[in-house]
């Protein structure tokens, strides 16, 4: 009986990142029980006929909170679980994968390279596979598609879009131009320059793994996106107009970065770029201005038997008297100064 040999054409492929330190297993059931401990793993084994020549090379990443692998591995098959929000993502630079899930049956090869699994359980059979895979946070992916489709996009509207198992092929131009740029994103785990010089967590890879998929995993955001015009400058001067106002909308409640970061689709450093070219200050800063002008103007206008204490909290200031040093220290004077004088002239 001849036994069959790992494919040269897909075997002899070089991994995505840290090819020289792979890790090799011959064992499945020692692999199984690596795998078992990242995955719902429920059956995992080599294809009939393939045991005695069972190989799996494979070397792991982190890119802030994803964990990334690729790898090559020889004929195998298994079952993955449920996973209430967690998303597989598959990626097949050559060979070839079968999945059946929800009664489907789906294919992975170079040309239709990408499988996506929003939670659900699937059945894979490989017929040799030199790839990438991880595991995706859903709702950081639905958080993703609402920022980057602009002001007032609620992440439920892209729920309905992750209710099913699908693969993206690279027909699609603009498909093809993504995977690329997302493979080329992956393999920067693999500059070991970045990672020694610590700006590797600044470029926040995951960050950018996550718009890429949002693109091609999200036909609504790919519409949103053209009806707003996303490409031209006018469409991002109403984005951070829109930003200004809600801004001026919220001053009664705390603001965090975080949350400015989320509502207009920009990263924290362009957020610090806009605000220091438009306004000569951060956005933090520029938010505190604005309280303060707002109750300033409160002072001079206030309603009947309102006091400084009522108006600072109406401005997000919880503590008076902080509010009341910033005040003076900004424009001056005492807010009850400005308090009687607005009083006097309401009269």
């Amino acid at each position: 009986m001849k036994i069959p040999v790992a494919d040269p054409a897909v075997a002899s492929l070089p991994l995505v990142f840290h090819e020289s330190s792979a890790r090799i297993d011959r064992d499945p059931q020692i692999l199984a029980s690596r795998l078992a401990q990242h995955y719902s793993l429920l059956d995992f084994g080599p294809r009939r006929g393939w045991e005695c020549t069972f190989l799996h090379r494979s070397s792991s990443a982190a890119a802030g909170n994803l964990i990334l692998t690729c790898g090559y591995t020889s004929p195998i098959q298994g079952i993955i679980g449920e996973r209430e929000g967690t998303g597989s993502i598959n990626i097949c630079l050559a060979g070839r994968t079968t999945y059946q899930a929800e009664g489907r049956t789906l294919e992975i090869t170079p040309t239709n390279p990408l499988f996506f699994a929003p939670g659900q359980s699937y059945h894979y059979t490989v017929d040799h596979f030199n790839g990438l895979a991880f595991d995706l946070d859903l709702q950081r992916l639905r958080r993703t598609a609402a920022s980057m489709a602009g002001f007032g996009v609620s992440e439920r509207r892209f729920h309905p879009d992750l209710q099913m198992v699908r693969t993206i092929s690279i027909q699609n131009e603009r498909n093809a131009k993504l995977l690329k740029t997302l493979r080329k994103t992956i393999a920067l785990v693999d500059e070991t320059s970045l990672e020694a010089s610590g700006y590797m967590a600044l470029l926040q890879i995951d960050d950018v793994i996550y718009r890429i998929l949002s693109l091609m995993l999200f036909p609504r955001l790919s519409q949103l996106l053209e009806e707003r015009g996303v490409d031209g400058p006018s469409s991002r001067s109403r984005i951070f107009e829109e930003l200004l106002e809600w801004i001026v909308a919220n001053l009664q409640r705390p603001i965090h970065l975080s949350e400015l970061e989320q509502i207009s689709g920009y990263s924290r450093r362009h957020l610090q770029a806009a605000f220091q070219q438009r306004f000569g200050c951060g956005p933090i800063q520029w938010v505190r201005r604005q309280r303060l002008e707002g109750a300033r103007l409160a002072l001079l206008q206030p309603e009947p038997n309102e006091t400084v204490s009522e108006i600072a909290m109406r401005f997000g200031f919880s503590n008076l008297a902080v509010f009341s040093r910033d005040f003076h220290g900004t424009f001056g004077l005492r807010p009850s100064e400005l308090l009687r004088e607005g009083r006097r002239h309401g009269r």
